[in-house]
């Protein structure tokens, strides 16, 4: 379990260290490229309720999916970490005047929104340090989307850049895989 534990903290430096190098002008056209895909397999699932997240700097920004999902009718909620593997869900209608920074500098919706109930959400759009072929997902460590998951049995994406996907990444017996990886020139799913 320490030697997992070692190799994952191993390669969420490098992970980290990677999306550092991107410039910025390039990650806009990923996100945009990555946000229309998601937005498209989101829309597939014909879910109602969406969960997505408020992105940190170094993970793909889909605040475009989530402004277009909420257009065109869809409902979205966000999480907020509570630490450790505690998270609760609250449901949002507008990205630009309804999120604050809340633990660790991450935007979360404003503790006045509504709580969503976790069984009531119908697809999560996950981020993640890395991801495998076989939809394996490596977060950030506190196992909060995890402890979800095992708690409520949801469709789930992750979303990533091309680079985020390897064909094997470090997991413990307790990871949940998840339906598919979007990138923002593939889909893989889990068989």
């Amino acid at each position: 379990m320490d030697a997992i534990r070692e190799k994952k903290k191993a390669w969420r430096r490098a992970l980290v260290e990677l999306f550092r190098l991107i410039p910025r002008e390039d990650r806009r056209r990923l996100d945009a490229a990555l946000s229309e895909r998601a937005l498209e397999y989101a829309r597939r699932s014909g879910a109602g309720l969406l969960m997505g997240f408020a992105p940190m700097a170094d993970e793909p920004d889909l605040s475009a999916c989530f402004r277009l999902w909420l257009k065109g009718g869809g409902q979205l909620a966000l999480p907020v970490w509570l630490g450790g593997d505690k998270m609760i869900v609250r449901r949002i209608d507008n990205l630009d005047s309804q999120l604050r920074p809340g633990r660790g500098g991450i935007l979360e919706p404003l503790d006045t929104l509504p709580e969503a109930a976790p069984e009531t959400v119908e697809l999560v759009i996950a981020p993640g340090r890395a991801f495998s072929e076989n939809c394996a997902r490596m977060g950030r460590g506190s196992g909060c989307y995890d402890a979800l998951f095992r708690a409520h049995e949801v469709a789930k994406f992750g979303v990533a850049y091309d680079f985020q996907v390897f064909p094997e990444i470090p997991t413990y017996f307790g990871d949940v895989r998840l339906d598919a990886v979007v990138t923002p020139t593939r889909t893989v799913k889990h068989e």
